[in-house]
């Protein structure tokens, strides 16, 4: 009998295979819900607990519990009947239905199968009197028969008596094959998640009696933020404040401290993501000028005198329906996830991505797909030092129990298209809720929020083997310095890589604060420019285009002073054998020369050219002079007046290197510059 409740539903997920037996077997999950009696409805609700989540895979299997990724009929025991047809993509004759119930197993009445011509099959009808005693447990029903059938199953129908097994009903999933074998479903664990993982408690020195969570790791690996929770005596929260901790020279986190004002008030503070650099913290919340916090995202710098006072990070249309939130910065800095819930969230708080524009504002947040959302919470998001593999915490997908955490890899530019979520195994997930999964660029330890024997959350450290590390990066890192007493230079360091996929990075050097640090992808080759006025960049390139393994490099970067007499050589000039004519990144090396010469008008350069020791003599004397007379060309074109520039060539006469080698020859094919006047 068809209830008064019947309508329609929209396809929202696709089929897909995710066992794999020995045999040859044709097995598929509903892709579309034709109709249905009733479904749950709660307040602000979006797909929760809808006719939809019958479709696709399970979301709870093998475990059972009760879940927003299920569909449940409006009325618990509900004398008239429930029930629920759905669709397949594929027409095919089967031999077994298997049924996910997730909660109030036994109360299916019939299966019904609806063939090509929409004549219907019974398929299972449960006994008479039949009860099962079992409650708030579920299970997969398999129903095989006893042959194949003659016909092609287009649709499913199942009927329930809920009043039959009292209590919550779900059907998760509803799937048909062409074999007798049992359907079973798997936790899908990464292929690379480690088999056994030593879980270490941070021990006094980071945790304490109160609650410790959300461990934020610096890209170095040396420096941990998290928050830490404070708990009265009588179970009261009292406040909620960020605190940090340094490694020792022997790698032991020493004793935490508060990280102090600003950043922590009589309000809940929380940071959620470090900059690369370790010099740039997202927090929780919005800091207004009378000291107090209100729902929002800010940033604080770190200055020589200590953390700024937070400001506010616009995002174009943001709102955030939740009380609760969490974010992730990309190492280039360019790329934000956040878990939040808006009127496109799939149930609870889904994983949106926003872009940094150009006025440092954010673009509106995206929706990041139903690859990786589902209806229950994606929370605290960590993307790893590759820019590609993100982890993230959730109870949507098969799973140890609560929350655990999943990784996926990102497949294109648009952050909108991932790799199926993959558990991290029963080494990393615990039966208990795990999330705040972090990694420094090495990644050879990950940090975790666990609860542990006392029923509150310590941060532990887990050692990873290499099969489970994200794609490997390098650090660079290190000063700007005066090319004449190598002193350092307050400066803005801009790193470009030659593959036009990866955005150039600039970064605010103060040496009052620190060294810079980039992570940066291998197997590039990135071109590194620092500017200051006053000086001239002295240009200089790092190959990684080799590096297979992860690499930490000290490098230095010099400024030559616009002072009179100064020297320098211009790295970016390459010539081929024999010719003058400017190169592309001797272009940009020229710009910037007419930047400081516009910038102190009576600034005078003398330019020479040499040439190696290939040809004749007179030829190179005079490809030299047709070098830097090039060079002139260009400058005047950029506005800089002929008399400023002096012009020399020597030809061969002046080697830098020995000539034995074209790598060696092509050290003398330069130009070299001299300050003549300020």
């Amino acid at each position: 009998m068809l209830s008064m409740f019947k309508k329609s539903a929209v396809f929202l997920f696709f089929l897909q295979i995710i066992v794999f037996p020995t045999f040859s077997q044709k097995m598929f999950w509903a892709s579309k819900v034709l109709e249905f009696s009733s479904e749950r409805v709660i307040p602000f609700q979006t797909t929760e607990y809808k006719a939809i989540q019958a479709l696709g895979k399970p979301n709870v299997l093998p475990n059972f519990s009760e879940s927003t990724a299920a569909w449940e009929p409006f009325q618990i025991d509900n004398p008239c009947e429930e029930f629920i047809t759905v669709g397949f993509d594929t027409l095919m004759s089967i031999r077994q239905v298997a049924v996910a119930e997730n909660y109030g197993q036994g109360s299916i009445e019939k299966i019904i199968a609806i063939d090509s011509e929409n004549i219907t099959h019974i398929l299972y009808q449960s006994p008479e009197n039949h009860n099962n005693d079992t409650k708030d447990k579920g299970k997969m029903q398999n129903i095989i028969l006893p042959q194949i059938t003659s016909y092609s199953v287009a649709a499913i129908k199942l009927i329930l008596n809920t009043e039959k097994i009292k209590g919550t009903t779900q059907i998760d999933a509803i799937g048909i094959s062409d074999s007798s074998e049992p359907i079973s479903v798997a936790i899908r664990v990464a292929a690379d998640a480690p088999k056994e993982v030593l879980r270490e408690n941070l021990g006094r020195g980071v945790n304490s009696r109160h609650q410790e969570f959300a461990p934020v790791i610096s890209g170095d690996g040396k420096t941990l933020f998290y928050t830490r929770n404070y708990v009265s005596m009588f179970g009261k929260e009292k406040d909620q404040d960020v605190w940090f901790s340094v490694q020792d020279k022997d790698g032991n986190w020493i004793k935490s401290k508060n990280i102090g004002y600003p950043i922590n008030n009589n309000d809940k503070n929380a940071v959620f993501s470090v900059s690369a650099d370790g010099r740039e913290i997202l927090l929780m919340n919005k800091y207004n000028k009378d000291g107090k916090l209100s729902p929002g995202i800010s940033r604080s710098y770190r200055t020589r005198s200590g953390w700024a006072y937070p400001e506010e990070i616009k995002i174009d249309n943001y709102y955030n329906q939740s009380p609760n939130a969490e974010y992730a910065i990309s190492p280039d800095g360019m790329v934000m996830v956040m878990s939040i819930q808006r009127k496109s969230t799939a149930g609870k708080r889904d994983l949106y991505v926003s872009f940094k524009k150009e006025n440092n504002n954010w673009s509106e947040p995206i929706n990041m797909g139903r690859q990786i959302n589902t209806s229950e919470h994606e929370v605290t998001p960590f993307i790893a030092a590759d820019g590609k593999t993100l982890y993230f915490s959730t109870r949507g997908f098969p799973g140890y129990g609560d929350n655990d955490i999943f990784k996926t890899k990102r497949l294109d530019d648009t952050w909108q298209y991932w790799s199926e979520p993959e558990n991290l195994g029963a080494a990393i997930n615990t039966p208990n809720w795990d999330g705040y999964f972090t990694l420094p660029a090495a990644g050879d330890y990950a940090y975790i929020c666990s609860i542990n024997s006392s029923k509150k959350e310590d941060i532990y450290k887990l050692e990873l083997p290499k099969t489970a590390k994200p794609e490997p990066v390098a650090i660079i890192s290190g000063d700007i310095l005066s090319t004449t007493d190598k002193k350092p230079v307050e400066a803005l360091l801009t790193m470009t890589p030659q593959n036009d996929k990866l955005k150039p990075e600039v970064k605010k050097y103060d040496p009052l604060t620190g060294s810079f640090s980039f992570i940066v992808p291998l197997r590039e080759i990135y071109n590194f420019v620092p500017y200051a006025k006053g000086y001239l960049a002295i240009n200089e390139m790092v190959d990684l285009s080799k590096e297979i393994s992860y690499r930490e490099i000290k490098k230095d970067f010099y400024l030559m002073p616009l002072e009179v007499g100064n020297k320098g050589i211009l790295n970016s000039f390459t010539f081929e054998q024999g010719e003058s004519q400017l190169q592309t990144p001797a272009l940009k090396d020229l710009d910037r020369i007419v930047q400081a010469m516009k910038e102190f008008p009576t600034l005078e350069i003398l330019f020479e050219g040499h040439t190696d020791n290939q040809g004749d003599f007179q030829l190179n004397l005079k490809l030299s002079e047709e070098r830097v007379e090039e060079v002139k060309k260009y400058l005047i074109t950029k506005g800089i007046a002929s008399e400023r520039i002096t012009t020399k060539g020597w030809g061969q006469t002046r080697p830098l290197a020995s000539n034995a080698t074209e790598e060696r020859r092509r050290l003398n094919r330069r130009v070299e510059f001299t300050i003549t006047k300020k």
